[in-house]
């Protein structure tokens, strides 16, 4: 456990654990003659004995000098500026020591411009959540908390840092990052957060749409989705942060989004109602196993996917094809424009639904449609999106296992650029990319199969 000193607890954690392209900006940053930590999720994470999803710097440096140290990096944000160092793919996200920005206006507390430079002492106490005010120094080997998250992270317990009321007026998205850090590591709000939270709930609409979205596919893709969906029903967030999904599900079932333990027994005849919420949170839960027994991260279109089946569950196979083709399109609408969903993902998420039909279907009609559809460019998707939808409704097996080996065994063809484009501009885009695209789509297939069969 941590030892109290004037300057904070320190807790030694092993650098063997520590991503190598993270340890170098750090040595290079202090060798410039700069302050270096890893900060905040990574430091949590590797105290929880947890893998870390990436691994994030802190530094006295502003952005212009980071700049001018790394030339593999670049300057992003308004807002919030700071600095990405990229090693191929990965990017090490690297900020300057912030202070609490000064407001001027008193009624409203909404943080618009957060690039006021202080101290390690400063950017610790302007943070979030006490769990994620941990700086580590790799010179001393230790953990500096400043703001007592480590017995934090012992109790297992959501604080914020400084009064809670002040930190989500601040910032209002902290309230579905309370959400997300306690169902993701299964701790609990701290009460005097979680009265703050319920209080301030109308905040969040003064959030960015985007913005909100975003957050939204965060907690679907971590892992517990399932529980960070309940929260949001529990603390009356959610029909802030997804209004039309709320609208859409009243009007659909009767009942609304009804939370798991008000579910009747499934052994029992379900009402009517009922049916989409339980299909809901099956196949949250589906998406939750698949997340964490393959650590692949599930796309947008198959997030937007799993939250339009239960809606549409009872056209899915009883409508005809255009009929269902319709529905989608109508109910993507509805959800998808209040929502700002990038046109992109409405499209794969479509795609996927309508290729989910044809993967259900008759044997005979199957056999029609197996070269076109296992060698489309969605097809890995569809695949991923099957799986979870089987494992959510506890049948489908052979028709996953069937997918599985044509996926392994077929050559995907080259399709069409920018799906839902029109045509000329797609002729376009294929003229010049050629040949590399062709390249870049040859193992779609097999990845497909080698993904969803991690399951």
């Amino acid at each position: 456990m941590a030892q109290s000193t004037q300057e904070g607890p320190y807790v030694a954690l092993p650098l063997s654990e520590v991503d190598p392209d993270a340890l170098k900006v750090v040595r290079k940053l202090l060798a410039n003659g700069h302050e270096a930590y890893l900060v905040g999720g990574c430091v949590r994470d590797l105290y929880l004995r947890r893998r870390p999803k990436d691994f994030d710097v802190a530094t006295s440096a502003t952005p212009e000098s980071i700049r001018k140290t790394f030339r593999n990096s670049r300057i992003i944000g308004r807002r919030f500026k700071l600095a990405h160092v990229y090693f191929g793919t990965k990017v090490i996200e690297t900020s300057t020591f912030r202070t609490t920005p000064i407001t001027t206006n008193d009624d409203d507390l909404l943080i618009t411009h957060d690039n006021e430079w202080g101290n390690i002492e400063d950017d610790a106490r302007r943070r979030d959540f006490t769990i994620n005010g941990l700086f580590y120094d790799i010179e001393s080997d230790t953990i500096v908390d400043l703001v007592a998250g480590i017995p934090d992270l012992d109790r297992g317990v959501i604080r914020t840092i400084g009064d809670p009321l002040t930190r989500f007026q601040e910032d209002p998205v902290r309230m579905i990052r309370a959400v997300k850090f306690a169902a993701r590591l299964d701790f609990t709000i701290e009460e005097e957060t979680w009265r703050a939270l319920l209080a301030t709930v109308g905040d969040i609409d003064k959030c960015s749409r985007a913005r909100l979205l975003e957050e939204v596919y965060k907690l679907l893709r971590g892992g517990a989705a399932r529980r960070s969906f309940e929260l949001l029903l529990e603390s009356g967030l959610f029909p802030h942060v997804l209004p039309s999904f709320v609208e859409l599900f009243d009007s659909r079932s009767g009942l609304g989004l009804v939370r798991p333990q008000r579910i009747p027994d499934e052994h029992e005849d379900l009402p009517r109602g009922y049916q989409p919420s339980r299909l809901l949170w099956a196949l949250l839960d589906a998406l939750d196993e698949y997340t964490l027994e393959t650590r692949q991260i599930a796309s947008n279109g198959v997030l937007l996917a799993i939250l339009l089946a239960p809606i549409i569950d009872e056209d899915w196979l009883s409508a005809p094809r255009r009929d269902l083709d319709k529905t989608i399109d109508a109910t993507m609408d509805a959800l998808c424009n209040p929502l700002g969903v990038a046109r992109r993902d409405r499209e794969l998420a479509r795609q996927i639904l309508m290729a989910h039909r044809r993967m259900v279907e008759t044997p005979g009609a199957r056999r029609k449609r197996r070269p076109s559809l296992v060698q489309r460019q969605y097809f890995h998707d569809a695949l991923v999106f099957l799986g979870i939808a089987v494992q959510a409704r506890g049948e489908g097996g052979s028709e996953f296992a069937h997918w599985q080996r044509l996926a392994a065994s077929a050559t995907p063809m080259v399709e069409r650029e920018g799906a839902g484009d029109d045509e000329d501009d797609g002729k376009r885009r294929r003229r010049r990319r050629g040949n590399r695209s062709r390249r870049g789509r040859q193992a779609g297939g097999d990845r497909a199969a080698r993904s969803a069969g991690q399951r």
